[in-house]
């Protein structure tokens, strides 16, 4: 504001005093210029008429032609002066519309400046950040490549770490947004397996019955870390299931009868409902999981042979009992043959995804599928150790028979209601099984048989009529 006082105060010093913009030339008569390009005949007319003698003998005298000139400049002095007076008005109206668009130009650019300064700082402190996590997660993996023996629980947090770190280098150009999202699912994902190892170790010290609540939260948990682990690991993979070759196509099949169906709904879906079969079938339908073959069929032999002589409630106390024993001691008498029951139920599940998604080894991968794996063998024997009867619902689904969705036992991870009327009128068909549930037969005593109490509901996927 002070500059353009100054710059008007200084345009009115130069009204007042001389004009900057210069007189025009004075411009002659144009009557003149002609009678002076013709010899001035009429200057000659003049004097002669000027010069007549009077009829008295004296001389007539006429206006004098340099006062004639000294008016006409006059007077062209005055126009002169009047259009360098507007000239000069002009010039000034455009110099403070001048001033004022160069003002706002100046905030302008002003502004500009300030949001460009903003926006760099933004990207600065961002990159920084990126930086700064690449940097914690290489320390992380130089401290633990020289260490051996370290629990499950470091290894876990080190596979999700890189995932983190993968995710947030593919989506650190797209949204900062969904960075913070991917790392508090990994987070999530975290407390979710140390809150399950915690409380199956808490379980695992003595024979101490579990509560419906309490495995039912172990069960959803389990769920929940096997869908987080397919979708991580398979979201972005394609899957061919049409160049099979046969034998992995039989066993496809054997597991999955509608898996062509489900590839065309979802691959998540199906990768998740061939795990979950295979933990179904190697795991929970197991006597007792890590127990060798040959000595499970023994102890089953002996139940089924006990059955014939007690009742239901002494012969469910006879199992507790029994199955405490190898559960005190199965960390470590049971260590060889668990490590191989991991082994082949990774193994098996690798060779059904490699050869349907055509993916490669991944060390990270397999080692929090171990994990899975592994807490799904200490749930099993959990459940097996409890004088109730616990058992594992996981329905089949075949091509040639319908089956229906069952609210009280089922959950429909499509997004259907438990009141809605296709339930009422038992119209909603289910297309595919994602993940068990678990059905308990009796009480904490393993008496009163006929009572049955839904723990956990299998997830299914419905479709329309």
């Amino acid at each position: 504001m002070n500059a353009s006082h100054e710059k008007k105060t200084r345009g009115g010093i130069r009204v007042q005093g001389k004009s900057p913009i210069a007189a025009p030339p004075r411009v002659a008569d144009p009557q003149r210029r002609a009678n002076v390009r013709e010899g001035s005949p009429t200057n000659s007319a003049t004097s002669t008429n000027t010069t007549k003698a009077s009829p008295g003998g004296g001389v007539a005298v006429g206006t004098p032609p340099h006062e004639n000139e000294d008016a006409e400049e006059v007077d062209r002095s005055a126009r002169d002066r009047k259009r360098i007076g507007e000239l000069e008005k002009e010039t000034l109206v455009l110099q403070e519309e001048f001033e004022k668009e160069l003002t706002l130009l100046s905030h302008k650019l002003t502004h500009e400046s300030e949001t460009a300064a903003f926006w760099q700082k933004k990207y600065t402190a961002l990159h920084q950040a990126f930086l700064k996590t690449d940097t914690d997660l290489k320390v992380l993996k130089q401290e633990t490549e020289g260490t051996e023996g370290r629990d499950r629980d470091v290894k876990t947090r080190i596979s999700s770490l890189i995932l983190d770190r993968d995710a947030f280098r593919e989506a650190f150009n797209e949204a900062m947004g969904e960075v913070r999202m991917r790392e508090e699912e990994g987070r999530g994902l975290r407390d979710q397996v140390r809150s399950l190892k915690e409380f199956i170790s808490s379980s695992s010290k003595g024979v101490e019955q579990v509560s419906d609540e309490g495995a039912g939260e172990v069960m959803q948990r389990l769920g929940n870390g096997l869908q987080n682990w397919v979708i991580s690991n398979f979201r972005r993979v394609k899957i061919d299931i049409e160049s099979l070759p046969d034998e992995i196509r039989d066993q496809i099949s054997e597991l999955v009868p509608t898996y062509i169906s489900i590839a065309a709904i979802s691959k998540i879906y199906l990768i998740q409902s061939l795990i979950s079969m295979v933990l179904v079938q190697k795991i929970f339908q197991s006597y007792f999981a890590g127990l060798s073959e040959d000595e499970a069929e023994k102890l089953k032999a002996t139940e089924e042979t006990l059955s014939r002589y007690g009742s239901a409630e002494s012969l469910n106390q006879w199992r507790s009992t029994t199955l405490s024993i190898l559960h005190k001691t199965a960390p470590q008498r049971l260590l060889a043959e668990t490590d191989n029951t991991i082994t082949s139920t990774l193994h098996r599940i690798n060779t059904l995804l490699e050869a349907m998604a055509s993916v490669s080894t991944n060390p990270a991968r397999d080692t929090s599928l171990k994990t899975l794996i592994s807490n799904a063998i200490d749930l099993a024997r959990l459940l097996r150790v409890q004088k109730a009867v616990f058992s594992i619902i996981m329905p089949e689904i075949l091509e040639h028979q319908r089956t229906v969705f069952d609210a009280s036992e089922m959950e429909d991870i499509g997004g259907g209601s438990e009141d809605d009327e296709d339930v009422e009128i038992g119209k909603r068909e289910v297309r595919c099984v994602t993940f068990p549930g678990i059905i308990k037969h009796g009480d904490e005593n393993g008496e009163q048989a006929h009572l049955r109490n839904v723990v956990s509901k299998a997830r299914v996927l419905c479709g329309p009529d």
